[in-house]
């Protein structure tokens, strides 16, 4: 099948216009967000030269218009610019796969918003898929027409009406998104940083191409329903979409696809998105929500198993009731927050999960994750700059499945006791760990963590709590951190440290202490900073500081698991007196 091309050459909008002023929409998993975007910084001063607050900001914007910055936000810039640079050049050339449902795209402002975003990414270097949703604008332009939306076991019944509007509606949502990606630059920026003698005339800096890159085929008659025109995706072209992707174009694929009998079918946006993640082995799929799209309250990290689980549990919840909606729940939360030790899955019949009526994100996700798709992502749409945050800020702000990240990674059993004492052995005759004895690493063992791989444990750790520091913080030390010699280098060491920081937060540690005299610039490239020796800092509880043996000298790192960006000194501090160290630096 060859793919025949509609190519959009415009503008895309490099830099950023204030949107209309709405009252900012908080992630509901992250009501603590203090800020929504600091790419969204400048929207806080608007070509008045007022702020949003009201208050008046002329004398202290370096210039008047869009995309200002005060002097009071500089540091707020820089502070972001620098935590962002490693995911930015981390994510540059990788290929995602974007989900934006119909509930997202009929709404003007929040499409622009998402859409912006999008735009930026592509300029920073990622290979972007776009799949354009159309269900809600197909079920409001039957009612308009006086027909009445037909459903089967999840599925549209597509009769000859409704295929027409299904090619109208996808029409119409993929222009709405080709219209946002093609806003022109700021002129007032594009003078700024063009020489004067240039002509302002532009070439185009992001091209869109759509075509008949998805195969399908009729869905049929099951249990006596005919679904009519309703297909399901046999596969994508990847060879094609792989080519426009490396000709630099964001490629747009939506809720159609095209069987081989010449047939034009009308699918789902999540399954269109689930193969096509699969079929260019994307290294994200990403799903914009909405509440009514993904109802719960979930954690920042979501194992596959544990999805499988929680799909499972809601199911069988659903099944009490089979015309009940699916509802939040007081123990969805404490469900999903369970020990993270996990790490077996089976495969998941997509087809089952998409009949039952649950949230069709969690399965897209849960789905690709299955299929070889390393990470899926969970992102609010609502939350202004929620891609953004969620790619280039440490935490993010939606929920990350995965299927590799933590394999093999468990708790420790007592048949793992000999495989520890092997691997910490040869660190403690070296003098690099501290000696424990037999006794020690029993009593401890509650608190280890293995990584395993064909029954062989290639790397331990612990993370021991040791209750309040002196802020009243949590605090807990990780130690006996060691990975086996010949599997050092492989990204072991990242994945059990990042396993153990989500078990932690999980269990609403605040702070990770580390005691170490030679391993310190391994855990300083991971955000470990040093407090000093060990056994006179005060971020070590007093009751930890008075077993420290003083004669190792071991010094102290310390990592905050829940540090917010020092917003309050910013704003303290006064704008003027702030400009100095900013020019030091």
């Amino acid at each position: 099948m060859t793919g025949s091309l509609h190519l959009n050459t415009s503008k895309v909008a490099l830099f950023r216009y204030p949107a209309p002023h709405k009252p900012p929409v908080r992630c509901p998993v992250h009501q603590h967000k203090p800020i929504a975007c600091a790419a969204r910084l400048h929207r806080t001063t608007g070509s008045s030269g007022s702020s949003s607050d009201g208050s008046d900001t002329s004398t202290n914007a370096l210039r008047k218009g869009p995309g200002s910055l005060r002097k009071k936000d500089f540091r707020k810039f820089v502070y972001f610019f620098r935590q962002a640079s490693p995911y930015i050049e981390g994510h540059r050339d990788k290929t995602f796969v974007i989900v934006i449902p119909g509930e997202v795209v009929i709404e003007d402002e929040l499409l622009a918003t998402v859409v912006e975003d999008i735009a930026l990414l592509h300029s920073l270097g990622v290979r972007i898929v776009l799949i354009i949703g159309a269900r809600q604008q197909i079920d409001e332009l039957l009612e308009k027409q006086g027909e009445a939306p037909q459903y089967a076991a999840g599925y549209r019944i597509t009769d000859s009406v409704a295929m027409q509007t299904a090619v109208q509606a996808a029409g119409a949502s993929r222009m709405a998104v080709e219209a946002q990606l093609s806003k022109g630059p700021s002129l007032q920026m594009i003078r700024r940083h063009a020489r004067s003698s240039e002509q302002m005339h532009y070439g185009p800096a992001l091209q869109t191409v759509t075509g008949n890159y998805v195969a399908g085929k009729r869905k049929g008659v099951i249990g006596g329903v005919d679904f009519g025109s309703t297909g399901t995706v046999r596969f994508v072209q990847a060879d094609a979409i792989r080519k426009q992707l490396n000709g630099g174009h964001i490629v747009l694929l939506g809720n159609l696809a095209y069987s081989a009998a010449g047939e034009v079918l009308n699918c789902d946006c999540y399954s269109v998105a689930t193969q096509a993640a699969i079929d260019l082995q994307a290294d994200k799929l990403f799903c914009m929500t909405t509440p009514s799209l993904q109802p719960f309250d979930l954690p920042h990290w979501l194992p596959i198993s544990d999805a499988e689980q929680l799909l499972q549990n809601l199911l069988e919840s659903k099944g009490k009731d089979a015309h009940a909606p699916i509802q939040q729940s007081g123990q969805l939360l404490r469900q999903t927050e369970r020990a993270l030790t996990n790490t077996g899955s089976g495969s998941i019949d997509f087809e089952k999960w998409y009949v039952s009526g649950l949230p069709l994100p969690l399965i897209a996700a849960c789905a690709a994750c299955q299929k070889g798709v390393k990470r899926a992502h969970l992102v609010d749409a609502r939350m202004d700059g929620a891609l953004l945050l969620e790619l280039y800020s440490r935490d993010g702000v939606g929920t990350m499945l995965s299927a590799d990240f933590y394999e093999g990674i468990r708790g420790a059993v007592p048949q793992d006791l000999a495989s520890i004492q092997g691997l910490l052995l040869p660190l403690e005759e070296r003098g690099v760990l501290a000696p424990r004895s037999d006794d020690q690493l029993l009593t401890d063992l509650r608190y280890f963590r293995v990584a395993e791989r064909d029954a062989k444990v290639l790397g331990c750790a612990m993370v021991k709590p040791l209750g309040p520091g002196c802020d009243n913080e949590l605090v807990s030390e990780l130690a006996a951190f060691c990975v086996h010699p010949d599997y050092r280098g492989s990204g072991r060491g990242d994945s059990l440290l990042a396993y153990l920081e989500q078990e932690a937060k999980s269990q609403r540690v605040d702070r990770l202490v580390l005691l170490t005299t030679r391993t310190a610039d391994w855990f300083e490239q991971r955000g470990f900073q040093h407090a000093g020796p060990a056994h006179a800092s005060p971020f070590l509880p007093e009751t930890r500081r008075q077993q420290v043996n003083q004669a190792r000298n071991s010094q102290l790192y310390v990592k905050s698991l829940n540090e917010p960006p020092p917003f309050e000194t910013f704003e303290e501090e006064d704008a003027d007196a702030a400009t100095p160290s900013l020019l030091k630096a």
